[in-house]
């Protein structure tokens, strides 16, 4: 984004927040409304409309809402809900290729062969610069197949995946007010896209009985890496309200 899109941008942003303290918005209009914190002023939802985390040959496409991110702001700060999620919500994400890497044999297994991926995350977002899209994720990834059983994880909350997501360049990638069907008092941004590249993702851990499995889940997913490999991308709708419980003045 060129330094005059910035200014106008942050510009018309801001503007949009002095209409927006003046008015509630309801959480019926929020779009993927996450109750937060009553000290915090705002309400932060980015809803991801698409993207991908690879690590070598190891990758999980991330489907139109297959991952949100919700909260609260307070004086610049992200305030994740009470709920344990630390603000990111994932679904369960098919890893093609399953079990194997290759569709076929992994196919041939039936359920056996299949393996499904989750994002969380470990503890609440920074937000570097919230106008410039700017932030940092920390996060672990929840692999589940029926050989791993429940508690397979890459990332842990000691050892997370330290992830700083940062703008994408280009004319294509510029992000877009949007105003149609928002209601006043939210501002709601489109075409947000970002990036992180070369992050460091461990070994796994959990994978079947005392770990019998690990070994082999981390030759499917190329673990540990020490970031040579490794990126994660998103494109995304961002809405930013008065948090309707906020109890300050």
């Amino acid at each position: 984004m060129s330094s005059n899109a910035v200014t106008t941008y942050r510009a018309a942003a801001s503007g949009e927040e002095s209409r927006m303290a003046t008015s509630k918005a309801t959480k019926s209009h929020f779009p993927g409304f996450v109750a937060s914190s009553p000290s915090a002023q705002h309400c932060l939802t980015v809803l991801i409309r698409g993207g991908e985390f690879r690590s070598a040959n190891f990758v999980v496409p991330i489907s139109d809402g297959g991952l949100k991110i919700s909260g609260g702001v307070e004086n610049g700060t992200f305030v994740a809900p009470s709920d344990g999620s630390h603000g990111i919500y994932g679904k369960s994400l098919a890893v093609p290729g399953g079990v194997t890497g290759l569709g076929a044999v992994s196919r041939a297994l039936g359920s056996m062969g299949n393996v499904t991926a989750q994002v969380q995350a470990v503890k609440p977002m920074l937000l570097n610069d919230l106008l410039a899209f700017d932030l940092t994720l920390f996060l672990r990834i929840h692999v589940q197949n029926p050989l791993v059983g429940g508690e397979c994880y890459i990332g842990t909350p000691s050892e997370p995946l330290t992830v700083r997501m940062q703008r994408i360049e280009g004319d294509d990638h510029i992000p877009k007010l949007t105003r149609d069907g928002i209601p006043s008092g939210v501002i709601a941004i489109g075409n947000i896209n970002v990036a992180a590249s070369n992050f460091k993702v461990p070994a796994v851990t959990g994978a079947g009985p005392r770990g019998a499995f690990n070994t082999v889940v981390n030759v499917r997913a190329s673990l540990p890496n020490s970031g040579v490999s490794t990126s994660l991308s998103i494109r995304a709708d961002a809405y930013l309200a008065q948090n309707p419980d906020y109890n300050g003045d």
